[in-house]
Parts: C-alpha cells; sequence; structure tokens
C-alpha cells in the first residue's frame, strides 16, 4: 500500500535541443540527435515552429506535468490534518460530502486510507501464473475509493453526478460518503459501527447482511484498522477543524526572520 516513490523527477532521453527566436512569426528550433553514450551523430538540422504553437504546447505539457504531481500522494497521509493543511481543497470536497450525504469526515477518510493510501490511480495488483508472467487483475477497481466500474456507474446515476472521476479526489470522497449513508440505510448500521460500515463497503450490503466477511480473517483486521483510524483522524480533526475552515485571510500572520508567514495549525498528535 502506498509509498512515497517521486514520479515527476524523470528526464527525458531524446537528445540536446537547443531553441532560437527568429522574430516574433516563429522560432529555429536546433536539433542534435544523439545515438550513444560515446557521442554524437552528426545530425543537425533547423525546425521552424510557430511561436504561438510553442506557447500552445509549452503551457500544455506544464498542465500535464502538474496534473502527474499532483496526484501523489500527500506526504504525512497517517494525519488528517497534515492532509488538509497541504490540499486545502481536499478538506472543502471532505466537508461538502459530509453535509451533503451525513457522513463524517473522519470515516470517509478512514476508508480512503485504508482503500488507496491516498493514491489517484491505485488498483489491486495483478494475479501471476507461472510464478512470473502477469495475469488479469482480481477486480475492476481503480482509483482512490477503489471503487468498482458497476459501483461506479450506479453512483454516477443516482448522485447525479455523471462525469465524475475516480481519480479525482472530489469525486471519490463524494462516492465514499454515498456509499457509506447508504449503506446505512440499507443495512440498518450505525454511524459509530465504523467496521460493519466498511464490510458493507467491502463486501456490498447483500455479502454484509450474509455475513461473508466471518470468514475472511484479512477483512476483519482491515475494519479493525479503518475504525482505529476513525477514531485517530477524529481526534485530529477536533483539533484543526476550526483553523482549517478559516479562510486564508482570516488566518494571522506571524513575522520569523523578517517574513510574513501564516501561523500552522497546533495540536497534539495521536
Amino acid at each position: 500500500m502506498g509509498g512515497n516513490k517521486p514520479i515527476c523527477t524523470n528526464r527525458g532521453q531524446a537528445g540536446l535541443h537547443r531553441t532560437y527566436l527568429s522574430g516574433w512569426q516563429g522560432v529555429k528550433v536546433l536539433v542534435v540527435q544523439k545515438t550513444s553514450g560515446l557521442g554524437f551523430s552528426g545530425k543537425i538540422y533547423f525546425m521552424r515552429v510557430s511561436l504561438r504553437a510553442l506557447i500552445r504546447y509549452a503551457g500544455l505539457f506544464s498542465i500535464i506535468l502538474l496534473n502527474t504531481c499532483s496526484s501523489s500522494p500527500p506526504t504525512n497521509i497517517g494525519d488528517v490534518c497534515s492532509i488538509f493543511e497541504e490540499r486545502a481543497g481536499w478538506f472543502r470536497a471532505a466537508r461538502a460530502s459530509e453535509k451533503r450525504w451525513q457522513t463524517p469526515i473522519a470515516v470517509t477518510m478512514a476508508i480512503i486510507y485504508q482503500e488507496s493510501s491516498f493514491r489517484s490511480r491505485a488498483r489491486p495488483e495483478r494475479k501471476r501464473f507461472l510464478w512470473f508472467f502477469p495475469g488479469a487483475r482480481p477486480s475492476s477497481a481503480f482509483g482512490y475509493a477503489q471503487a468498482l466500474d458497476s459501483t461506479w456507474e450506479e453512483y454516477q446515476q443516482r448522485s447525479g453526478n455523471a462525469s465524475a472521476s475516480r481519480s479525482d479526489f472530489s469525486d471519490a470522497v463524494d462516492f465514499v460518503a454515498w456509499y457509506v449513508s447508504n449503506a446505512r440505510r440499507v443495512s440498518g448500521i450505525g454511524a459509530s459501527d465504523v467496521r460493519a460500515l466498511y464490510y458493507a463497503y467491502h463486501e456490498g450490503n447483500a455479502g454484509f447482511q450474509r455475513g461473508t466477511y466471518l470468514s475472511k480473517r484479512w477483512l476483519m483486521q482491515a475494519a479493525d484498522q479503518v475504525q482505529k483510524n476513525s477514531e485517530k483522524f477524529g481526534r485530529q480533526l477536533g483539533e484543526c477543524r476550526a483553523e482549517l475552515a478559516k479562510s486564508w485571510f482570516e488566518k494571522p500572520p506571524t513575522t520569523v526572520s523578517d517574513k510574513t508567514v501564516f501561523k500552522p495549525v497546533t495540536r497534539s498528535f495521536s
């Protein structure tokens, strides 16, 4: 689960490029094609590119790079206050889903933590055959919430969020809150019984009602962990939620080494 391997530091190996501005109508790109580590092939040629096109492609590349980097997990995934301090938009999304579906933020965040460790494009590991060759994945689970294709389509239809994406945190946290709310209604699970809510999330309401989780020791251990994380996240939020809810201009500044910065959220860790 998880890991913080950087994914935004790869460097291309396409060779050496030099760019020269040629008036306002375009640019000349000098390309020196590299053939080996011992030197260059000597293939040197010029290519004229529209300046407008170059700016467009440069902007597109920047957007792609930023999106790739932002999909990496937060730095400290075990501290919900730290997560929301780092990703302010996540707090707003989690708070909106809590209000819409009456599912506490601590519960939705604990489930997402267990399912994907806050990785946007998480998938189940592939099965292996002959101990080496990769086979099919065990399910279609994908994204922050590890939602199945069929369950996600049901959410899109019933929630009215037809364009929702499983790799978008705002959509994923809303999905989890919706599913938990539905489990409470269909299976009669109490709001504080996070273990049972996770069983229903993992096995489906029908599976939960049949007790399929009782034969899965690993799932029962996972549900215990979700319960503990939910309680921990709830305590953490109790100390930082009011500060997180403030808009940026409401947070009092403090001066450190002649630089004005905003005060961090102060809390104890558990």
